[in-house]
């Protein structure tokens, strides 16, 4: 018997809170060599879509899953959405299905969730001043996780149009009275910036000393959102070696370039939280969390889903 749980099941039983703590272990594990994850598996099809395949296990359970997800962007037009994700989680001794669920609202939490404690990690704990580069569901995401681990009193949110800034931020203010937001044409000065945008070339020109950067859209060769001398100069951390060198951008378009060798873009973030590698050096240090998304975020997420379902009685079980 396979439990099945739809979005509306998955948003309700996965909270930000319990996730950002479910990352934290899932990454200090896979950082100390306690996890099986390949790098993902694309398929293209023409100019249609693409099909990406997703698996991992990890020790801390054990658990089993893989998540696969489509990218279709001529649904916008059929009136459907363009990204769409299902996550598959198994036993992880015998390889027996054990649910399927959606997987569009688990890759949102589960992002902004490592984003939260990378923030943690790396961020100067005084930060007040936030910028967001895009003004989706990563943004709204992105900016409930900087506001619960930091003291923040100003946001400021940068979109394609300055149309869509405005209207995020109007949608924003009843969930955060206390915080002033605004919208703006340009990245301003900040202490932390998250950049959720679907930009293919760089929205990050220069940033102030002390700043970190939570860097979540370039997850393609040839996508970057910063750019490359940003990079160069500042100190990254990323989620998978592994990952960051077949998949980001904003690593491989500058070491492409000659701007830096791969040992620059080698630190794990799980390697920060477990104290083998160092986080934040000075106050003035320039600091990027490269967020490529890897599946033993996903795992360890859709893990604790199937807990709360089965403590809750949550979703409907049927026989495969």
């Amino acid at each position: 018997m396979a439990l099945i749980l739809d979005r509306p099941a998955v948003e309700q039983l996965l909270s930000l809170d319990d996730c950002i703590e479910a990352m934290r272990r899932a990454h200090v594990a896979f950082s100390a060599g306690r996890a099986v994850m390949p790098v993902r598996l694309t398929a293209t099809f023409r100019d249609v879509g693409l099909l990406r395949a997703m698996p991992a296990w990890l020790d801390d359970g054990p658990m089993l899953g893989m998540k696969s997800i489509t990218n279709f962007p001529g649904n916008r037009e059929r009136g459907k959405a363009a990204i769409l994700a299902t996550m598959l989680l198994y036993d992880a001794e015998t390889g027996e299905l054990e649910a399927v669920m959606d997987g569009v609202h688990l890759t949102n939490v589960r992002t902004a969730a490592v984003s939260a404690v990378a923030t943690q990690a790396l961020a100067r704990p005084e930060s007040k001043r936030l910028a967001i580069v895009g003004a989706g569901v990563q943004a709204a995401g992105h900016l409930e996780a900087m506001a619960k681990m930091l003291p923040l009193e100003e946001v400021t949110v940068v979109a394609r149009t300055r149309e869509s800034a405005e209207r995020f931020v109007d949608e924003q203010r009843q969930w955060f009275p206390h915080l002033t937001l605004r919208a703006a044409e340009a990245l301003p000065a900040a202490d932390v910036v998250c950049t959720v945008s679907s930009a293919r070339t760089p929205v990050v020109e220069s940033l102030e000393p002390g700043t970190h950067v939570n860097a979540v859209g370039s997850h393609a060769p040839g996508i970057r959102e910063i750019a490359g001398d940003v990079m160069r100069d500042a100190r990254v951390v990323v989620d998978s070696r592994d990952a960051t060198l077949s998949e980001c951008g904003d690593c491989i378009l500058p070491i492409a370039e000659g701007l830096f060798g791969p040992e620059h873009v080698s630190d794990e973030l799980g390697e920060v939280l477990a104290g083998t590698k160092s986080g934040r050096r000075s106050p003035g240090e320039i600091t990027i969390y490269q967020s490529c998304g890897i599946a033993v975020q996903d795992v360890a997420a859709a893990q604790l889903v199937y807990e709360r379902a089965r403590e809750q009685g949550a979703g409907v079980e049927v026989p495969l």
